[in-house]
């Protein structure tokens, strides 16, 4: 655990949450989590909406999120996401925070509260897409996706650029899904984006591996409703 100065209010402020986390533990969903494998220090099986709940009575505050963050207790880490004040986050207090990336849901919160909404971040989730950690580029991926649903067409030239890195991250099974959901909102949000993100649909559909298969029919569909 990383130690902070003492400050008062923030501290308050964070012994208030923690005994309100504490009150909302669902023990039944704690080790269902537990039983998928779900590693974090400790968790208390507070619902996703419980959390959202929670973190809208508080200003957005980096401080605060980081002490949350480093408690590295599920319901903090993923309230920090939710609290941080994302355009002033620095990129190297979010490069300490992705060393922390430990599973999947954790993954999947950091990219749909902080980083796929967070602009100026292609230089990030560039270096994250290729991290060594897993779930680090998990998150990165889910990030390029919501960017385009949340930011703009900001990352478009990010997308063009690596198309060739992530046909080849796709070619692992279990990344494929997040690769999938960043390709599907590029071609969905950016109309410069969409032919090449067809043709890479097109050439999975003809691939024999199933799962690459799955996936270019699920981008082909994914741009045929969304062009209607």
């Amino acid at each position: 655990m990383k130690f902070f100065t003492y400050n008062e209010t923030i501290d308050e402020q964070l012994k208030i949450i923690l005994r309100r986390v504490r009150k909302l533990m669902n023990g039944e969903v704690a080790a269902q989590l537990q039983s998928a494998g779900l590693k974090y220090k400790k968790l208390f099986g507070v619902s996703l909406v419980h959390l959202r709940q929670l973190s809208q009575e508080y200003q957005p505050d980096n401080e605060l999120a980081e002490r949350l963050w480093h408690r590295e207790i599920r319901e903090t880490m993923i309230l920090a996401t939710m609290i941080a004040d994302r355009e002033n986050l620095s990129k190297d207090k979010l490069m300490e925070w992705g060393s922390g990336i430990s599973n999947l849901e954790l993954a999947e919160q950091l990219a749909f509260n902080l980083l796929g909404k967070r602009s100026g971040s292609a230089g990030i989730i560039e270096q994250w897409m290729l991290h060594p950690q897993f779930y680090v580029r998990y998150a990165a991926l889910m990030s390029l996706g919501w960017q385009f649903r949340f930011v703009g067409n900001e990352l478009a030239p990010l997308v063009r650029g690596s198309l060739g890195v992530l046909e080849a991250l796709a070619s692992d099974g279990n990344l494929s899904k997040a690769v999938v959901h960043s390709l599907k909102m590029a071609g969905r949000f950016s109309e410069e984006l969409r032919p090449e993100v067809r043709a890479l649909a097109q050439k999975w559909n003809k691939s024999d591996q199933k799962h690459l298969q799955a996936a270019g029919d699920e981008i082909s569909l994914e741009l045929e409703m969304g062009g209607r």
